[in-house]
């Protein structure tokens, strides 16, 4: 073993990374989620990180072993895969990848995606800006309905109606769209190809895989009041437990968005509350700020690729 592999597997020993991805696909089948949202990591490449780590003698565990107290010996490190968001290719692409290795992950489902009929407020956002005239209709509505954005425009109003409005604001502006271009065909077709089925659902929880709650309609928490975000991991928990029988135990804040205030609002209805600050998780780890360390994205070499699995770091 390497030098600096061996410093990096010494630090996690006793410990818990987890480890955070989002799609799982080859490049290029979604071009609008690549290009606005988180890269995809190919299922060969998800092999061969979680491969190599299994080589180097990694326990893989989840969230649930957390909260029955299982956690690695002091000779042993322990690695959590876990995924966000929920897209169909999690279930696809990624379980097929950890069954095959004999691993169990975890996902964290945003329930709205669940056989959902359109693409809900992010996504269509991103699907409305590969085109070259629907931009321009929605920059119209954004500027007209928000005064205080007519200073941005193309990639940069997006990002802004993201992750500074209202999430009432956008999808004010979202039904307005809807109801010009004509595209709900479109934006149907997109969810039937990229959102999972209730069955993908509950075929990944009869195979062991842990179910937590990523919200309901992936909100950022910065951009809805207490009241809604509570309503949202209700609905979450609701839309789970009607799919699995089992109420799910852990939430992971969408867009790692959480404000003061955040876990005593959510510690009622969760076990844990599960961040991306970055971080090992150790003994002493508080159960409502369960660090994570999210993909990076393609490694530009073999030894960053190494240090991201070790470490967390890119």
């Amino acid at each position: 073993m390497p030098p600096l592999d061996k410093l990096w597997r010494q630090r996690l020993l006793g410990k818990v990374i987890c480890l955070l991805y989002h799609r799982v696909d080859e490049p290029g089948r979604a071009p609008f989620l690549e290009r606005f949202g988180t890269p995809p990591i190919p299922p060969d490449q998800l092999h061969d990180e979680l491969q190599f780590l299994k080589s180097r003698g990694a326990r893989f565990m989840t969230f649930s072993d957390l909260r029955q107290n299982r956690f690695p010996q002091a000779d042993q490190f322990g690695v959590i895969v876990s995924f966000d968001d929920g897209l169909r290719d999690n279930y696809t692409n990624g379980f097929p990848v950890l069954d095959a290795l004999g691993i169990k992950g975890v996902l964290f489902q945003a329930t709205a995606l669940v056989g959902a009929s359109s693409l809900i407020w992010e996504h269509a956002l991103y699907w409305y800006w590969q085109d070259e005239a629907l931009p321009r209709q929605l920059t119209a509505i954004a500027h007209r309905a928000q005064p205080h954005l007519q200073a941005f425009a193309d990639r940069q109003l997006l990002v802004s109606l993201r992750e500074t409005c209202t999430a009432t604001a956008v999808e004010a502006m979202l039904g307005e769209m809807a109801a010009l271009d004509g595209c709900a065909g479109a934006l149907r077709e997109a969810a039937r190809r990229f959102y999972p089925a209730a069955t993908d659902v509950l075929a990944a929880h009869a195979s062991g895989h842990e179910l937590g709650s990523h919200g309901h309609r992936h909100y950022p928490r910065k951009n809805i009041d207490g009241a809604l975000f509570v309503q949202e991991l209700e609905t979450s928990i609701r839309v789970l437990q009607q799919i699995t029988g089992e109420r799910p135990a852990a939430f992971s804040y969408p867009f790692n968005s959480h404000l003061p205030g955040d876990a005593e609002l959510a510690s009622p209805l969760f076990e844990q509350l599960v961040t991306v600050d970055g971080g090992l998780i150790e003994r002493s780890t508080s159960q409502r700020r369960l660090p994570r360390y999210t993909w990076p994205g393609p490694h530009r070499s073999a030894l960053r690729r190494r240090r991201w699995l070790w470490t967390g770091g890119a």
